[in-house]
């Protein structure tokens, strides 16, 4: 007399459902009594994740010391006076104060 089996049930997501392919009952194969075991075969995308570029922080709060903050004004200086400024629209000029002073902050 055989014993009577349940089959499973394979939950899979809405959109995946298209992707499962050749589901069967393994039929001398007892996972947990009662229960036989089912497989399925489903492909996986496995795609890689690119890690974003490390960037130090700059440090702004060290511009705040009297010697920093007069070595910083100056070196702002002197790139705003070599930038040319002459055909630029704002927005574009602000971009450029911007890198000026990002670039001369210092990041330790």
């Amino acid at each position: 007399m055989a014993r009577p089996c349940t089959v499973d049930y394979i939950i899979v997501q809405q959109e995946d459902k298209a992707k499962v392919h050749n589901v069967k009952v393994i039929p001398n194969e007892e996972c947990v009594p009662k229960h036989k075991l089912l497989v399925m075969d489903m492909p996986f995308n496995t795609t890689r994740r690119w890690c974003k570029k490390f960037e130090p922080r700059k440090h702004v709060w060290k511009i705040k010391g009297e010697k920093t903050c007069e070595e910083y004004q100056c070196m702002v200086k002197d790139k705003v006076v070599e930038a040319e400024w002459k055909y630029l629209h704002a927005n574009e000029q602000w971009q450029q104060m911007k890198n000026i002073m990002m670039e001369i902050a210092p990041n330790t």
